[in-house]
């Protein structure tokens, strides 16, 4: 049975690896194969400059490796964004509102993985883990949601839950909220 903590190894150039297989590399990152090995096995990822071609985990942003989590949500996630306003009441019912800081408009998503392999969700969990609520990491978010001119979104995960359905078979239900850039 696979484990979050057991199943991380480090690269070598004479294994085999399958999609969502985790493999160390140094500076305590992580690697997650994007591919099956019967397509070929992936180069080492720590040393590979072009890691999205077999290798996902990190992306480089401003020559600077990045925390990314790639794996793609199940439909039905949801999206809560409430701002933060400020209050003025005064007389006669007259109310003066207004924005509570610069970011007063965080992004706050409810995703689901569901009817993921043990593989898959163990690669899933093991990314959040090694996060632990408070290392941020990069998520693209649904296109509705991207802001114009800004790259990338970073987020926390501050929970994340796990249901055994049956063999072979979870579901994941996490938390992301949205850090400030």
């Amino acid at each position: 049975m696979a484990s979050v903590y057991d199943t991380v190894n480090g690269w070598s150039s004479t294994r085999n690896y399958n999609k969502y297989s985790i493999v160390s590399g140094s500076n305590s990152r992580y690697y997650y194969s994007s591919i099956d090995s019967n397509f070929g096995v992936p180069n080492n990822p720590t040393t590979n400059s072009n890691l999205q071609s077999k290798w996902d985990g990190y992306i480089l942003i401003n020559s600077v490796l990045v925390p990314n989590f790639f794996w793609k949500p199940s439909y039905q996630s949801n999206s809560k964004i409430e701002p933060r306003v400020k209050k003025i009441q005064f007389g006669n019912g007259y109310q003066q509102r207004f924005a509570d800081g610069l970011n007063f408009q965080m992004k706050n998503l409810s995703l689901n993985f569901d009817n993921r392999t043990e593989v898959e969700t163990v690669s899933i969990l093991h990314f959040l883990e090694q996060r632990g609520g408070r290392e941020a990491f990069v998520y693209n978010v649904p296109t509705i949601y991207a802001r114009t001119g800004q790259q990338i979104t970073e987020f926390i995960a501050p929970n994340w839950e796990v249901a055994y359905n049956f063999y072979n078979n979870y579901s994941i239900r996490t938390t992301f909220e949205e850090v400030p850039a």
